[in-house]
């Protein structure tokens, strides 16, 4: 949609930065659009100029004159990738509260004499390290798309199952000595 500059703002101090342009148009593109930064196209925009808005799902993506196009503090870009780090954050929460839930219902007796086996703990050290390994696939999607950050995220999950067994084995290993010393 076409839309005419009624006016830019270019703030850019220490405590404050503003970028933003005002247009009128047609509704869907009239009022302030927060651009994020002065280039490549805010700086040389002055009241009059007629240019073009780029809409995406009622929002102002982009702005072009003349060639030059500048996105906007709206552009989705990014949101797949925290979408997909935050759902396998969840997987991973709900993967182990499913299977923790359905040990404990289906041995409620035995544990309720014995108490919940130590195999609950490594498998919630093994969800909250797949939380973990959300940020780090999160960095590779940002610089690689989404499809790439599924795959990282998969594939450090071997990692951490391998680590936190090593650690228990370890820990065992520390705990049990004195034990045998002491008889």
């Amino acid at each position: 949609m076409t839309a005419t500059v009624v006016s830019t703002v270019i703030k850019d101090e220490v405590t404050y930065e503003e970028f933003s342009v005002r247009l009128r148009g047609p509704r869907e593109v009239s009022g302030d659009v927060d651009m994020g930064a002065p280039g490549p196209l805010l700086g040389d925009l002055r009241p009059g100029d007629v240019v073009t808005v780029t809409l995406w799902q009622d929002y102002a993506v982009a702005v072009t004159k003349d060639g030059r196009s500048q996105e906007t503090a709206d552009t989705p870009l990014g949101e797949p990738q925290l979408v997909t780090a935050v759902g396998s954050a969840l997987l991973s929460v709900g993967a182990f509260t499913a299977y923790a839930g359905g040990r404990v219902v289906t041995g409620a007796r035995r544990y309720g004499q014995r108490g919940l086996p130590r195999l609950l703990v490594v498998h919630g050290k093994v969800a909250f390290g797949a939380m973990l390994c959300a940020v780090p696939a999160m960095i590779v999607g940002d610089l690689a798309g989404v499809p790439l950050q599924a795959v990282v995220w998969l594939a450090l999950l071997p990692v951490v199952w391998w680590f936190v067994r090593r650690r228990e084995i370890r820990g065992r290993g520390r705990h049990a000595a004195p034990a045998l010393q002491d008889r």
